[in-house]
Order: structure tokens, then C-alpha cells, then sequence
């Protein structure tokens, strides 16, 4: 099984006490051609992630490396147990 992985994004994020951090989003996508995943033909199978079948798609991490957890739409999780809100992005007005 063949699996490529590409950046897509950056969420800048910030803990309660005002600590910054970078969220590195990517996503891992298998190749073309490439051999099913074995949990792909029993798409009920019991996984972590079975209620979000997609969330396995994705890997967040801190520009440190740390393991993300997406809580919610803005909020993340550090390995650490710290919780992240996301900022929003900058306006830009034309």
C-alpha cells in the first residue's frame, strides 16, 4: 500500500493563557492503484475514528511536531491535554 501525504493548510491557534501555536494540516491520501486499506471493505469496523470516517485522513501537528486532536471546527487538542482555539484569519479589506 502506497500513501502520499500533502500540506494543505496552517491554523494559527492559541491556548487560554495566550500561548501560540502553528497547526500543520495535511492530508494522507493513498495512491492511485495502491492496495484497499484493510479496514476499507468493512466500512463498520471498530475504529477510533468510525463515527468521522474521514478523520484518519488527516494529520495535525504543531510546528514542534506534537500530535493535534480536532475537537470541533476552532478547537484542538495537544497531546499535552491543553486545549487550542483557532484564530481568526486576518481581514483583509480591499
Amino acid at each position: 500500500m502506497t500513501i502520499s501525504t500533502r500540506r494543505l493548510s496552517d491554523v494559527l491557534a492559541s491556548t487560554e493563557s495566550g500561548r501560540l501555536y502553528r497547526i500543520e494540516v495535511f492530508l494522507k491520501a493513498e495512491e492511485p492503484g495502491a492496495e484497499p486499506r484493510p479496514d476499507a471493505a468493512r466500512p463498520d469496523a471498530a475504529r477510533p475514528d468510525a463515527a468521522r470516517p474521514d478523520a484518519a485522513r488527516y494529520i495535525l501537528r504543531t510546528t514542534e511536531g506534537e500530535r493535534v486532536l480536532p475537537l470541533d471546527r476552532n478547537r484542538y487538542r495537544l497531546k499535552s491535554g491543553e486545549v487550542l482555539t483557532a484564530l481568526a484569519p486576518p481581514r483583509h479589506d480591499v
